[in-house]
């Protein structure tokens, strides 16, 4: 349940990134999550594809780091992609 709605806000947030930095494709998503979560690299992928299969898709990367943070929180750390 609390990994659902972190992986919604992570969504939310890479959004925001694209429209910010004009990105109409991701091929590098790098975030980093509470030792305490259960996201991976496969279900975050397959989440973001699900709602963000505008920018997202099977062949962006991701790598999820798992750090000392509260248990809902997530950091984007890193976001590359094709610009506009």
């Amino acid at each position: 349940m609390h990994d659902s709605f972190l992986m919604q806000n992570i969504s939310k947030g890479i959004n925001e990134v694209c429209r910010k930095n004009n990105l109409k494709k991701v091929t590098l998503i790098d975030i980093s999550v509470g030792f305490s979560s259960h996201i991976t690299e496969k279900n975050l992928l397959e989440h973001l594809v699900d709602l963000n299969s505008e920018v997202v898709d099977e062949n962006t990367q991701v790598k999820v780091n798992y750090e000392d943070m509260p248990e809902l929180m997530a950091v984007i750390k890193k976001v590359e992609g094709e610009k506009i």
